[in-house]
């Protein structure tokens, strides 16, 4: 991920720390990974990332108000707000471990001060439900790039549209997944070139693969609790119908 993003976004996590004389107050954040039940409940499927393993929730509290970032990597600790903003969360000495701590921790002070909301994920059986509304913003001669395997998603655009998935897990890599191959990120480039419209996981903000999307010539759009203040943050369209 290029630094200018992490720069814009810790720049304006410094402005509202600020404007709202929060920096030398002991407020403190504290980061933590939730259980899969914590996280998404109880839903009727069984083949989502974080019950398979393959994902925690991270999870930030900041007086009350929540915010949350996806990530194969996590931290338990806590951090004064000011501390957010030197955290290393870009170039070669960074990691999802930091980044995604940083990125709960903004979600959650932009969630205490009412820039956002849906910092939450949604849980039981609210992702079918969410899913059943892309056929409302996707055109059925739609390309469409999945970025991550979001299998209700998945779902419902095989069915609906063209579509190329590619993820990070190896252990998707290869197989067919509703009759779609799931491809490595090697190919993310021929997709985007294939595709006429990119879904994203907001944990590209956290797994530093966001530059892609971001850069490239195509629409995107970001799904997920991940991105919210990211979102708001750097103008991106963002998609998450029952995020709380």
């Amino acid at each position: 991920m290029s630094d200018t993003i992490y720069d814009t976004l810790k720049n304006a996590l410094e402005k509202e720390i600020i404007s709202h004389d929060l920096a030398d107050k002991p407020i403190g954040i504290t980061c933590k990974a939730l259980s899969a039940r914590e996280a998404i409940g109880t839903p009727d499927h069984d083949d989502y990332p974080i019950i398979k393993g393959k994902e925690v929730m991270v999870e930030a509290d900041f007086l009350n108000a929540k915010g949350q970032s996806f990530t194969d990597e996590f931290e338990t600790r806590s951090y004064r707000v000011k501390d957010l903003l030197s955290i290393e969360v870009s170039g070669d000495l960074s990691s999802n471990r930091e980044r995604a701590s940083f990125i709960a921790g903004l979600n959650a002070v932009y969630r205490h001060l009412g820039l956002v909301d849906k910092t939450i994920h949604c849980k039981d059986k609210e992702p079918v439900l969410c899913a059943k509304t892309l056929p409302d913003i996707i055109s059925k001669d739609s390309k469409v790039l999945l970025v991550g395997h979001q299998p209700r998603f998945l779902e419902i655009l095989a069915s609906h549209c063209q579509v190329r998935a590619v993820d990070l897990d190896k252990d998707n890599i290869g197989k067919k997944i509703f009759n779609i191959t799931i491809e490595s990120q090697k190919n993310t480039q021929d997709a985007i070139k294939w595709c006429t419209m990119i879904f994203a996981t907001g944990s590209t903000i956290v797994n530093n693969t966001i530059s892609n999307f971001i850069d490239a010539d195509k629409p995107a759009v970001f799904y997920g609790v991940t991105i919210c203040a990211p979102a708001k943050i750097l103008n991106l369209t963002i998609f998450c119908e029952y995020g709380h």
